[in-house]
């Protein structure tokens, strides 16, 4: 796998994020009894940066990934400026926060209008994101950042909220269960159908990672390789994304505590990023990127991205990289006892193909970054 890699790194190729996931349910003619997760993503596909003088390195970061480019890029960036004791300016910072958000915005209006609608039977609208992806992939300053920022508003407006995003943000807890009901447009139906299956559950959330948090990760993947295919927070496996970042809005803690950490708690939870998104492309204020250096030489990096915290660690010597390592949110959220196994056993299914169903509602909320293959066998 890794010379496959080189080779394209080496005639200019574009790599798309190989490797799948295959989910083995187990359905007794009742419900899903057992889940299985065999991956095979190129977790260590990183290693193909080693010995690269730094600035090619970070040439080819977005290369390795088709998922997520720009997340990536911000954090080899930050992660390597970290082992080098460097600190970004102000402006830099802020045109990383806003590449950031218009990445999320792009990745959450996808799942939004074209695969969650699919997987309810509902018709997809991949016209209704063209022009904005167009914004977005031509932005490279703060004027052009403030005009995606516009044409989000308009389009979240119609497609999604049916009023502008920051009108549903203020919605008290009756005016949204009403917005709810009345199922104006795909987001409240499909919202108000995933409240009714009882898909998923918390089975820990990892927390929002502090600098502080940064050199602890770092010596876990020094201590263990298979660390970045397995990771763990203070021993146990950990969910990120939406919902862990989330978690402490008003309107979750409602969901939670009167429908579950269901898969419908962690929509309302990308909702509430999308409806933020515009104003943090205007202005950028949350901490999306966060570094530390736990030693001379040594950088990690923690990067909020739509699927979650991505993490890159790097160690540098005489300009030249010599370890890099990247974990990914989806080896977070597809742990083999993480969120997805464990939120799947017990789900009703009346047939296999509503256990497929399952499986695949539960996987697109919490946002595999590769294609899925689904098998089910009778117990």
């Amino acid at each position: 796998m890794l010379l496959v890699i080189q080779e394209a790194l080496r005639n200019g190729k574009q790599m798309i994020s190989e490797g799948k996931l295959e989910f083995d349910i187990a359905w007794d003619g009742r419900r899903i009894v057992g889940a299985g997760i065999h991956s095979s993503r190129p977790v260590f596909a990183s290693r193909v940066l080693e010995g690269q003088p730094v600035a090619e390195a970070l040439k080819r970061v977005p290369l390795l990934f088709s998922v997520c480019g720009r997340a990536q890029a911000m954090a080899a960036a930050a992660a390597c400026d970290a082992a080098r004791g460097l600190r970004a300016g102000e402006a830099v910072q802020q045109a990383r926060e806003r590449a950031l958000a218009g990445e999320c915005l792009q990745e959450y209006g996808w799942r939004l209008l074209i695969d969650l609608p699919m997987l309810l039977g509902e018709p997809s609208r991949p016209g209704e994101l063209a022009d904005l992806r167009r914004r977005i992939a031509a932005a490279d300053d703060a004027f052009k950042w403030r005009s995606v920022a516009t044409a989000a508003v308009e389009l979240l407006e119609r497609a999604v909220f049916d009023m502008p995003p920051e009108a549903w943000l203020k919605l008290r807890p009756a005016a949204l269960e009403k917005w709810l009901a009345k199922g104006a447009a795909p987001a409240p139906r499909m919202l108000a159908r995933l409240r009714r299956l009882h898909l998923g559950g918390e089975f820990g959330l990892l927390p929002w990672l502090e600098e502080a948090h940064l050199p602890g990760l770092a010596a876990a993947m020094d201590a263990d390789a298979a660390f970045v295919a397995r990771p763990t927070f203070q021993g146990q496996p950990a969910e990120t994304g939406a919902l862990a970042r989330q978690r402490a809005h008003p309107a979750i803690q409602r969901e939670i505590a009167q429908h579950g950490a269901t898969a419908a708690a962690r929509l309302l939870a990308r909702l509430l990023e999308l409806a933020q998104l515009p104003a943090q492309l205007r202005d950028p204020a949350a901490q999306g990127i966060r570094s530390a250096a736990p030693h001379p030489g040594t950088g990690i990096a923690a990067v909020e991205t739509a699927r979650g915290t991505l993490l890159h660690r790097v160690d540098l010597a005489e300009g030249r990289v010599v370890r890099y390592r990247i974990l990914a949110p989806t080896e977070w959220n597809f742990h083999p006892d993480g969120a997805f196994v464990r939120g799947l056993i017990g789900c009703p299914a009346k047939s296999e193909t509503e256990a497929r169903g399952a499986a695949g509602l539960l996987a697109h909320a919490l946002d595999p970054c590769v294609s899925i293959e689904t098998r089910v066998r009778r117990a």
